[in-house]
């Protein structure tokens, strides 16, 4: 992920303050013109700076949702801006839709549309793409004490829940922000601003760089993506999909479930390496099993290289020297041959020779039922050209 915070002034020309992040955690932070930055960086998002955001409440009216949204927001902050609604970018909170059926109360953010077209033509002419528009600081339930810059130039913003407040440079009239007195209030301070605060508010503030900031800026609920920013659906499935990945992968809170995944996999792969371990003793207990039934059997045989193909060999030898016919004798062969052979086909030869007959001039069909007979009796019928076909013991070539 690319953050890129955008400049307050647009003519300044200092380039843009930027992150490589993973979108939990800074990777690497640098400043630098738009033609340095990398286009395949992944998902970039631009930060809007805090002193280019109002935030205002409204009271939409039920049924205002839908195409005339924007100009019922007109109608309502006519009145409440300096400068003509249409030359003003103004997005509703992420859950105004709902607020927008019924009617009720809500934030608006507001920047300057011409201001906000400047600062992302650079991105833009460099072959940037920015998906996501973030603001710098946000409305927050919980009150959030922003404390940014250097002793001799500093700024002090408050979140809260009705929207995000520029602190004046007395602190003796912060007395009047009744949030600043809240036990559950969160103070954030840059660096340089830390004793500093710490100092004034008796309070230890928690350490936060402008990086750390941007980063958490861009997990922000609030997307100021829109009008003729907005990307299409297919483009915010996929940032969707890309920051649910984001955050399986690199969320502290997904850090459990991270390890469980690989305790499962390693678990799977243990059972799978002891399964194959257990299948590999029991097969090699088989073939010893297989030599010893050989070698007890028939002495004779002190190399094993195919116990059953070999037990068959000597026991065909043995029934010769007896006098009576083996499974692989030509009468037995020709017996189960006639078993699968198509009504009204006659062999025009037939061939014996090492215990494999073999026969021309019919045609057999493999999937007939006969040839599940053939492999009960220890039998194998196969082509052996265009109409040749072999019949012999199975294990044999």
């Amino acid at each position: 992920m690319l953050i890129i915070a955008l400049p307050h002034s647009t003519h300044a020309n200092t380039g843009y303050a930027h992150v490589h992040s993973d979108g939990h955690s800074v990777l690497r932070s640098a400043t630098g013109a738009a033609t340095t930055l990398s286009a395949h960086a992944g998902e970039v998002v631009a930060v809007v700076p805090h002193s280019r955001l109002a935030w205002l409440r409204v009271q939409l009216p039920p049924a205002s949702h839908g195409p005339r949204l924007q100009s019922v927001l007109h109608g309502l902050l006519e009145d409440r801006l300096l400068d003509e609604p249409q030359q003003l970018h103004i997005v509703l909170a992420p859950d105004a839709e709902q607020t927008a059926r019924t009617g009720g109360d809500t934030l608006v953010a507001v920047c300057d549309k011409q201001w906000l077209r400047e600062a992302l033509s650079p991105l833009q002419a460099a072959g940037l793409t920015v998906q996501r528009i973030v603001p710098e600081l946000s409305p927050s339930d919980t009150p959030v004490l922003q404390v940014m810059g250097e002793p001799d130039h500093s700024q002090s913003v408050l979140c809260h829940a009705h929207g995000v407040t520029l602190l004046p440079p007395n602190t003796a009239q912060w007395r009047a922000f009744t949030e600043l007195n809240q036990d559950d209030l969160q103070i954030q301070a840059e660096p340089a601003m830390v004793t500093r605060v710490q100092h004034t508010l008796q309070r230890q503030p928690m350490m936060q760089s402008a990086a750390q900031r941007w980063v958490k800026s861009s997990q922000s609920a609030w997307d100021l993506a829109q009008g003729e920013w907005a990307q299409g659906p297919l483009q915010r499935l996929q940032r969707q999909v890309l920051a649910a990945w984001q955050t399986v992968l690199n969320a502290p809170d997904w850090k459990p479930v991270r390890w469980g995944v690989v305790a499962l996999i390693a678990l799977q792969v243990l059972g799978l390496n002891a399964l194959a371990w257990r299948e590999r003793s029991a097969l090699n207990a088989q073939q010893a099993s297989l030599q010893s039934i050989l070698q007890t059997t028939f002495p004779s045989v002190t190399l094993v290289i195919d116990a059953p193909l070999q037990m068959q060999r000597e026991v065909d030898a043995l029934q010769q020297k007896s006098g009576s016919a083996s499974s692989t004798d030509l009468e037995p062969l020709l017996a189960a041959l006639a078993g699968v052979l198509p009504a009204g086909q006659t062999p025009q030869q037939i061939h014996y020779a090492n215990h494999a007959l073999r026969v021309q001039g019919v045609t057999f069909d493999s999937h007939a039922p006969g040839m599940a007979r053939l492999s009960a009796q220890g039998l194998n019928l196969r082509q052996d050209g265009n109409d040749t076909w072999v019949l012999q013991a199975e294990g044999m070539k």
